[in-house]
C-alpha cells in the first residue's frame, strides 16, 4: 500500500574486528519522492578501519652522519611531539655487544606509546649509558644527519632533516628539538579522512542519427584519491541516453579530490546499442566544481574505431 522508504542509513557489523561500518543515505526509495529512483548504492561514511587508536608502534630510523667524530658510544633519546599530545620519552641504547649510531650508520627501534597523531616535532637528546654525571662530557658530540618516524598503525612516514651535533648532557633538560620535514602518508591514512560526496554526472548524447543507444550504460569516476567502480547509469522506467537528450544522474561515492579522467562504456545489448556521445560533465555538490570530459564519439562496434569503452579527459 505505501511502497515509498526514506531511508536514513544502514549498520554494519563486522565480528571479526569489533567495528561497526555506517552507510550514510537520508535519501527516499520511492517513485513519487526524491529522484524517483528505487535503488541506491550508498558510500561508507565512516570507513576508518584504521582509525586512531589510544595506544600505536613507532619505529625510528637514525642516520648518523658520514663525517669524522660524528659517532657515539652513548645513548641517544628522543620524544615525538604530535597534535594530540607528547609521547614518553624513547630511549635508544647503544651497547657493546651492538654498537649503534656509529659513522655513516643507520639504526631502527621500534616502540610502543600513546598515539600522538600527526608529529610535528621531535626532541632529540645524548646522555650517557651509565647515567652517571661524571661521564658527561662536554666535547662529546653525536651528528645525526636524519630520523624518520613511522606511526606503523597507518604506516605515515615523518621526516626530519637534522645534520646537526647533540652534545652529551647528563640532564634531561638539554636537548635539541626539529620539526618535521616532510610526511609521507600513506591511502589508509588518506582514505580514512575521506567523506561521502553526491557527484552530479550529466551525460549529453550526440544529435546524429542513431546517436541514442538502448544499451546498459556505465560509468568509472577517477580522482586524485581513488575512484568510484564501476556504477551503473539508470532510471527506473525512463528511456535514456535517446539522440540530443541530456541525462542526470546522482552518484555518491567518497571525496575523490581532482577528478582526472571518466570511463564511458556500455554492454554492446539491445537492438541499437550503438551510442555518439557528446560529453559528460561531473559536478562535485560539496565543492560546487564542475568538470567536463569533451567525447563527439562513437561508442559503437560497428562505426569508427568499433570500441564501446573510452576514457575521456578533463577540459580545463
Amino acid at each position: 500500500i505505501a511502497p515509498g522508504w526514506h531511508l536514513e542509513y544502514i549498520d554494519v557489523m563486522d565480528s571479526a574486528m569489533d567495528k561497526t561500518f555506517r552507510f550514510q543515505c537520508d535519501r527516499w526509495l520511492a517513485k513519487g519522492e526524491d529522484d524517483g529512483q528505487l535503488i541506491r548504492e550508498l558510500a561508507c561514511a565512516n570507513n576508518d578501519i584504521l582509525e586512531l587508536k589510544e595506544r600505536t608502534a613507532y619505529e625510528i630510523v637514525t642516520v648518523t652522519s658520514d663525517r669524522e667524530d660524528a659517532d657515539t658510544k652513548e645513548n641517544i633519546w628522543i620524544i615525538l611531539e604530535g597534535k594530540m599530545g607528547r609521547s614518553k620519552e624513547f630511549l635508544m641504547e647503544n651497547s657493546s655487544k651492538k654498537r649503534r649510531f656509529e659513522r655513516g650508520a643507520t639504526d631502527t627501534f621500534q616502540f610502543s606509546s600513546k598515539n600522538v597523531g600527526d608529529i610535528a616535532a621531535i626532541c632529540v637528546g645524548h646522555c650517557p649509558k651509565d647515567g652517571k654525571k661524571s661521564s658527561a662530557k662536554v666535547d662529546v658530540f653525536w651528528h645525526v644527519q636524519e630520523i624518520i618516524v613511522t606511526e606503523m598503525e597507518l604506516c605515515n612516514k615523518y621526516f626530519f632533516r637534522c645534520n646537526a651535533k647533540i652534545p652529551l648532557r647528563y640532564k634531561r633538560r638539554d636537548y635539541k628539538v626539529f620539526e618535521c620535514a616532510k610526511v609521507t602518508e600513506s591511502f589508509a591514512s588518506k582514505a580514512r579522512s575521506l567523506v561521502p560526496v553526491k557527484y552530479e554526472t550529466i551525460v549529453v548524447t550526440g544529435f546524429e542519427k542513431g546517436a541514442g543507444t538502448d544499451a546498459n550504460v556505465f560509468i568509472t569516476i577517477y580522482g586524485l584519491n581513488g575512484d568510484s567502480g564501476r556504477r551503473a547509469l539508470r532510471h527506473k522506467f525512463r528511456n535514456l541516453f535517446e539522440r540530443g537528450k541530456t541525462n542526470r544522474f546522482y552518484l555518491e561515492t567518497l571525496d575523490m579530490g581532482e577528478l582526472k579522467k571518466v570511463r564511458i562504456e556500455h554492454d554492446n545489448s539491445g537492438l541499437a546499442p550503438g551510442w555518439l556521445v557528446e560529453r559528460v560533465e561531473i559536478t562535485n555538490s560539496a565543492t560546487g566544481v564542475t568538470t567536463i570530459f569533451p567525447c563527439g564519439k562513437w561508442l559503437d562496434e560497428n562505426r569508427g574505431d568499433g570500441l564501446i569503452c573510452r576514457d575521456l579527459f578533463p577540459r580545463y
